[in-house]
Parts: structure tokens; C-alpha cells; sequence
């Protein structure tokens, strides 16, 4: 059941943090605020509302095409699904143009998966969705499975049947708990994906839930890519990344499959640019080399 709509949002916001959901036993976050008075959407994006049964809820899905689409019919395009939509969306939309111009990477079909608002506390269920298993300070947390039904089986087949997608040049992008999200489906379906990027991955606690979460004991070919800012909270994001390359090493990932960054000088809220820019080219990289 889906519902239409080519015109952007104006919903009013009472408040948005990006590290408020990640709430963990013990451990103190600071609450960043941000008010607006509307969504940023991009002209030209097409906006449809699809309905979960595996979650039960409905979700708003923002569409951009590249340029090609309506140039080059017959063509087919990777798609880059981006958590969080509501935010990243237009930030992705916008990398992956000035990507293209310098040859890094194709054109590409952009699909942010959100909620139509950024009120955490009115319609905005991240906490929900993108956490594999409960955590303490969010009781509606531990909906990774439901949601990664939803987007594998119920987004994946909206979008394949109403757009020029190559089925087998999928891409996944997930900030924050969005890279928790993403390392959980680099775990359970890597096959369904040619790169996946985990920014700021929430880490604390989760490794052997991922390592759980494993489909298959053969190293993974998906492309993988992992950046962290050396500024953020390290019990959250930094202090399992050695182990989380330990086990890529020695298995997650196939040799040659995975790239992790630690950039100076970066926070939690300034990761999400260079994770964008950065993960592009990094996953993109041997299609691009192929071409």
C-alpha cells in the first residue's frame, strides 16, 4: 500500500539529535538540538509513502535519479539506499553529483529511507529500526530484523519495479545507529549489496550480536567501508574498532573487501560529510575501475 506524492514536506520539528537514541547504560551523551520549520527536500525528488507489514508502520521514500535516467532509457543504475533519509538524503544526493563529474562514481539512483520528520519524539523511529537488539533508554529499540525485512523485501521490490535499477549494483549507507544497521546487514545479507558504508558506527556492545548475526562463515565480497572521527565518544564508537578489524581480517571480509578510516579532527556531528564523500569512493571504487 503506497501513497504518492512529487512536492516537498513542511512539517514542523520540535527538536532532533542524532546520538540521543544511542542511550546506553552508564554512559552520558550530550543532546544536540536542531529546529526547522521544514524537511530538506531537493527539488525534483519524487516522494512516496510505503507501508511495513513487518514492522507495521508506514515510511516515507525520497527518489532522485541522475540525469542519465531520462537521457539513456534503456540504461539501469546502481541505488544507494540511505538510512535516515529524512536528513542524509540531500547531502547524498549532492555527493553523489560531484562524484559523478569527477569520474568516481556512475550515476546513481539515490533512495533515503525515513519518516518524514526528524521529531524523535513524534513519527521518527530510528531508535526502533536501525538497532539490531534492545538497549537500554529506548524501549522501542531491537527492530533491526523487522525493518531489515522491510527494506529488503518491500523497498527493494517498489523501487526495482517502478525504476531503472541494476538489481546487482546495490549500495546501503548508514550513519551513526544507520551504521550499526549497516555492519548488521553487511553480517546477515551481504549478497544483496556491492558496497555498504558503516559512518560512525555505534559499536559498544555489538560485536557479538554481529558476529551472531552471521549467515555464513565465508568471507564476505560485498564492499565494505568503516570511518570514524578520532573526536567522538570513545566507549561508543572508538574503543572496538581494533576488534572490528581484527574480524574483518581474519574473516568477516574477503581480502582486499574492506577499508576503515580513523579521520582527525572530526565529531560525531561532522563525520557524516566525509563518511558520505569518502564511502563513495571507496565502495564505488571498482565499479568505476571496470568501466
Amino acid at each position: 500500500m503506497h501513497k504518492n506524492s512529487n512536492t516537498g514536506m513542511n512539517r514542523s520539528l520540535k527538536s532532533l539529535s542524532l546520538v540521543a537514541s544511542l542511550l546506553l547504560s552508564g554512559i552520558s551523551i550530550t543532546w544536540a538540538e536542531v529546529s526547522t520549520s521544514e524537511l530538506p527536500i531537493l527539488t525534483g525528488t519524487e516522494v512516496h509513502t510505503l507501508h511495513s507489514e513487518s514492522v507495521g508502520d508506514d515510511f516515507v521514500l525520497y527518489v532522485h535519479l541522475p540525469p542519465e535516467a531520462f537521457t539513456e532509457p534503456e540504461r539501469r543504475f546502481p541505488v544507494l539506499y540511505a538510512m535516515d533519509g529524512d536528513h542524509s538524503f540531500p547531502m547524498i544526493c549532492s555527493a553523489v553529483t560531484q562524484l559523478s563529474w569527477s569520474g568516481a562514481v556512475p550515476p546513481v539512483i539515490v533512495v533515503g529511507v525515513g519518516y518524514g520528520t526528524l521529531d524523535l519524539n513524534n513519527g521518527n523511529h530510528r531508535s526502533r529500526d536501525l538497532s539490531p537488539q534492545p538497549y537500554p533508554g529506548a524501549e522501542d529499540s531491537g527492530g533491526g530484523a523487522a525493518f531489515h525485512q522491510f527494506l529488503t523485501e518491500d523497498v527493494f521490490s517498489y523501487i526495482e519495479a517502478k525504476y531503472p535499477v541494476d538489481t546487482e549494483a546495490r549500495y546501503l549507507f548508514g550513519h551513526s545507529l544507520g551504521g550499526l544497521f549497516s555492519l548488521y546487514t553487511y553480517m546477515k545479507t551481504p549478497e544483496y549489496f556491492q558496497g555498504i558504508i558503516a559512518g560512525s558506527p555505534l559499536l559498544a556492545g555489538q560485536l557479538e550480536l554481529l558476529e551472531s548475526t552471521s549467515t555464513s562463515p565465508d568471507p564476505r565480497n560485498c564492499k565494505l567501508f568503516v570511518a570514524t572521527g578520532d573526536e567522538e565518544d570513545a566507549k561508543l564508537f572508538i574503543d572496538d574498532l581494533a576488534t572490528l578489524r581484527t574480524k574483518l581480517e581474519a574473516g568477516w571480509s574477503a581480502e582486499g573487501h574492506f577499508e576503515m578510516v580513523l579521520i582527525p579532527g572530526f565529531d560525531h556531528f561532522t563525520m557524516v560529510a566525509p563518511a558520505i564523500s569518502k564511502g563513495l569512493k571507496s565502495v564505488f571504487a571498482p565499479a568505476v575501475a571496470s568501466e
